[in-house]
């Protein structure tokens, strides 16, 4: 009963995790990792969410990949 106690509390922090980053990620982030949704509506961002937040891990690492190269602009 305590592993499996284990990882629920693990779910639950990979999706508050998630949460945060999918906000931050589909309304700020998106467009340094996609140049083509800079000036994509809210409901389009919006439509992000779900997907960013089960796969932050793939995002943060690409995310972090064009910053180290230099392809991010600053903004």
């Amino acid at each position: 009963m305590l592993i499996a106690n284990i990882f629920v509390y693990a779910f639950y922090l990979y999706l508050l995790l998630g949460l945060a980053f999918g906000f931050w990620f589909a309304f700020r982030g998106v467009h340094r990792v996609d140049a083509g949704m800079k000036d994509a509506n809210w409901k389009l961002r919006l439509l992000l969410l779900p997907g960013s937040m089960a796969l932050w891990p793939v995002l943060l690492g690409k995310y972090w990949g064009k910053k180290l190269r230099g392809e991010v602009e600053n903004g």
